[in-house]
């Protein structure tokens, strides 16, 4: 116990000479010395306060306290490693495993993305396009055409929707393996292959999403 307090009172030193470095350094810090001591008071004790968050696993609180460092005490070095470490473990906190079908369309990932939290995309697996036409080839009528010019025949797309209509006015985006990305809006997370006429074609992918999911 004394020793995890003698821990404790370090970090505390440490922080505070971490603050007046930054605050030495950072020109618009106020320059009254009582607006500065709150300042730095306040530094003290939202860290304290997201380290506890952050050991309850209450990430969601805890990013918010260190986005609230960062905005008061830009450049601080101890709020920006404890802002990337919460958005890293926001990342690895939920994962699920989705097959993508190839012959089917709008398949439910069973995934309910939070606005403004970041996404990490896993894919494997090929899959096969199959279309039958005469010598005149098949032309895509303008409005099955994507919007988004990255999106060709086969590649695997997503769109983030709340209901039925939304699931078919909603602008679909490319699913590239590795990707990592904020989300901005909240919902359901549908996936499929873009084709005009997915039933006749093979195969099927395994995408695997972290995230936190809602509920």
């Amino acid at each position: 116990m004394k020793r995890l307090q003698r821990q404790q009172e370090q970090a505390k030193r440490n922080y505070q000479l971490q603050l007046q470095q930054a605050a030495a350094n950072q020109p618009e810090l106020p320059s009254d010395p009582e607006l500065l001591s709150l300042h730095r008071e306040f530094i003290i004790k939202a860290d304290k306060l997201a380290g506890e968050y952050e050991r309850k696993k209450q990430f969601d609180r805890a990013r918010e306290v260190f986005e609230a460092m960062v905005r008061l005490v830009p450049n601080h070095a101890e709020a920006e490693a404890g802002l990337n470490r919460i958005m890293q473990m926001q990342t690895m906190k939920d994962r699920k495993l989705v097959n993508v079908e190839a012959a089917d369309g709008w398949q439910d990932s069973g995934v309910t993305l939070q606005a403004d939290m970041p996404v990490h995309i896993e894919v494997r697996g090929t899959w096969k396009v199959v279309l039958e036409t005469g010598p005149e080839g098949l032309e895509i009528p303008d409005k099955q055409r994507p919007r988004d010019s990255r999106i060709k025949l086969g590649t695997l797309i997503g769109v983030i929707a709340n209901s039925p209509a939304e699931l078919e006015s909603g602008k679909p985006f490319p699913i590239k393996p590795g990707e990592k990305f904020v989300n901005k809006k909240s919902g359901r997370l549908y996936l499929r292959m873009f084709d005009l006429e997915p039933s006749d074609n093979e195969g099927k992918m395994y995408v695997m999403i972290q995230s936190t999911f809602g509920n």
